[in-house]
C-alpha cells in the first residue's frame, strides 16, 4: 500500500467517524466533499451549487476545517432557506497563513499547504 493509499484510507475513516457524530438535525445537510493530498499539502473540494460566495463561511481552527453555507429566498411570498455544514479534521500541521480558497461553478476548492514536516519533526543531528 502506498502512502497516498494509506492517507486516502485515513481520510475515509475520519469522514465516516465524523459523519456519525456530526450534528446535522435542524442545522443543514452535509456537503459532498473530496479530500486529496498533493505535493504541497491538502486539497478539499466541496460541492456547493446554488450558493453565492458571500453565503459561504469558511473557517480553520485547531486542525479543523469548517464549511457552512446559508442561502435564503422566497417564492410566491413564502420564505425558504437552505443550509449545509461540514467539518474535517486534517491529519497534520497546516500553514494557516497560506490557506487559499476559490469558488467556481458551484465547487469550493480549498488549498491547505502543509507546514514543512521535515523542519518540525526531524532534523539531522551531527555526532561528534
Amino acid at each position: 500500500m502506498t502512502v497516498l493509499d494509506e492517507m486516502n484510507r485515513l481520510f475515509e475513516e475520519m469522514r465516516h467517524a465524523m459523519s456519525e457524530s456530526h450534528f446535522d438535525v435542524g442545522y443543514g445537510r452535509s456537503i459532498p466533499v473530496r479530500t486529496e493530498i498533493d505535493g504541497d499539502g491538502y486539497v478539499v473540494h466541496a460541492d456547493l451549487p446554488g450558493f453565492e460566495t458571500s453565503e459561504i463561511d469558511l473557517r480553520f481552527d485547531d486542525g479543523v476545517l469548517t464549511i457552512e453555507a446559508l442561502h435564503e429566498g422566497s417564492d410566491d411570498g413564502e420564505a425558504w432557506s437552505r443550509s449545509v455544514h461540514e467539518q474535517l479534521r486534517l491529519p497534520g500541521d497546516v500553514d494557516e497563513a497560506d490557506i487559499e480558497a476559490t469558488y467556481r461553478n458551484g465547487v469550493l476548492e480549498i488549498r491547505l499547504p502543509a507546514e514543512d514536516a521535515a523542519e518540525k519533526i526531524s532534523h539531522r543531528i551531527e555526532i561528534e
